[in-house]
């Protein structure tokens, strides 16, 4: 895993990310605290790119990619930032995402078989959930149990996939093309791996379920997420995009645009912190994010079983004021008692935290950035959490006038004993 942050106000943008990298395996998972997150995406200008989350694009590592993209720019720029993310996608489809099209398929196997595995797993665990007695009856019924229960679980899936928001460049796409892409292979793969399963309803469902998936924003399994920041020549002031990028398919790179970050008039500063955020977001709104999402629940019963004390109390000798009791819409109260909470954290900690950031010198800016990412890796330290956020923090600051300068940077050499890389670096 890995946390990331960029902070940023009209002097520059302060980014930094620590070094863990998470690889699991058959044999479970380790970490390792020597991943390069930070990157510049031009050597003469003020750009850089960060990736979180999966370090590598299908089989290809972002780093090879990131600094072939590099190479092949040399001085060329562009006036937005946001030239410089679309034309970093256009060089991905260019150079055939630095995969070969059987590197694709496989991947979108496995994708499809891992998919369907996890379905058969759901619909086993809702068996013995619902206390079925699985034991005292055939196999052949625990089939078709485990049949029924899949059914019901794509159709659910089906729905919530539907509701997602779409991919710009995946909206055209019709289900006959879908079939005609992946429809053999989803076939293949149900027939020979899930013989149990293979039934006309589940491969159409699941069939429908997967394209759903395809076009929609809910990207499951690896994805990468890459953080343009830095200037266009046109800007006077940083900029930062967040982008999610999946997969491939139908020659097509499956990736949406997070959120763009604009520093103008009428925002002077910002604190953007990805993946691993819960630390930051504890400090900037004054309230852990878990204890958070607890307060509508909590509150809620609270009210509720009050309520419902005062109507047991006065229902016998009062029945007009215990109907009017049972009339109390707690939820609007609980919405009213959430807001007024938000309202405080808006007011007493990100409002000041902001305003703060907007008027800090350089120095300042990276510092702060790499205080939030060492607290997020001090807390994972000594918790009983896993140490998914450590080693060594890259800082990096960008301005319009100096460009990019790294203010912290780990190296796998030693730079006395490799002159030539240094020398060769611009050429």
């Amino acid at each position: 895993m890995t946390a990331v942050i960029g902070i940023l106000n009209k002097n520059a943008v302060a980014i930094a990310a620590d070094s863990a990298v998470t690889v699991s395996g058959s044999n479970g998972r380790k970490i390792y605290n020597t991943a390069n997150k930070i990157f510049t995406l031009s050597k003469l200008h003020p750009v850089s790119i960060i990736i979180y989350n999966s370090a590598n694009f299908i089989s290809t590592p972002w780093e090879i990619v990131i600094k072939i993209y590099r190479s092949e720019l040399k001085e060329k720029s562009f006036p937005l930032l946001k030239n410089y993310s679309d034309d970093f996608f256009k060089f991905l489809k260019s150079r055939k995402f630095f995969s070969s099209d059987e590197t694709i398929s496989h991947f979108t196997q496995s994708f499809i078989y891992f998919s369907f595995e996890e379905l058969t797993k759901m619909a086993i665990n809702k068996a013995i959930e619902s206390e079925e007695d699985l034991v005292s009856v055939s196999s052949e019924d625990r089939i078709t149990l485990f049949k029924k229960n899949i059914i019901e679980i794509i159709d659910f899936q089906i729905k919530q996939f539907k509701s997602e928001e779409k991919l710009k460049d995946f909206t055209s796409l019709t289900k006959k093309r879908f079939n005609e892409v992946i429809g053999d292979q989803i076939k293949e793969i149900i027939e020979s791996e899930f013989e149990e399963f293979n039934t006309k309803e589940i491969l159409t469902k699941f069939s429908t379920l997967t394209y759903e998936y395809i076009k929609s924003k809910a990207f499951l399994g690896s994805w990468t997420g890459l953080v343009f920041a830095g200037y266009g020549n046109d800007e006077i002031y940083p900029t930062t995009i967040s982008t999610k990028v999946a997969d491939v398919f139908d020659n097509k790179i499956r990736f949406y645009t997070e959120h763009v970050e604009k520093i103008n008039d009428s925002n002077s500063g910002s604190i953007m912190p990805f993946a691993q955020r819960d630390v930051i977001d504890t400090i900037i709104t004054g309230i852990s994010p878990d204890i958070n999402q607890t307060l509508f629940s909590t509150f809620n019963n609270f009210l509720n079983g009050y309520n419902e004390h005062l109507i047991n109390l006065v229902g016998s000798e009062k029945p007009e004021l215990a109907k009017s009791l049972k009339a109390i819409d707690t939820e609007a109260i609980c919405k009213q008692f959430l807001d007024e909470i938000e309202n405080v954290k808006e007011i007493k900690h990100i409002e000041p935290t902001v305003t703060t950031v907007s008027i800090l010198s350089k120095e300042d800016l990276a510092e702060m950035a790499e205080s939030l990412i060492y607290l997020t890796y001090l807390k994972r330290r000594i918790s009983s959490d896993e140490e998914s956020v450590g080693g060594p923090v890259d800082v990096a600051l960008i301005s319009k006038g100096d460009g990019f300068i790294w203010i912290k940077r780990k190296h796998y050499f030693e730079k006395e004993y490799n002159p030539h890389f240094i020398k060769n670096y611009y050429k």
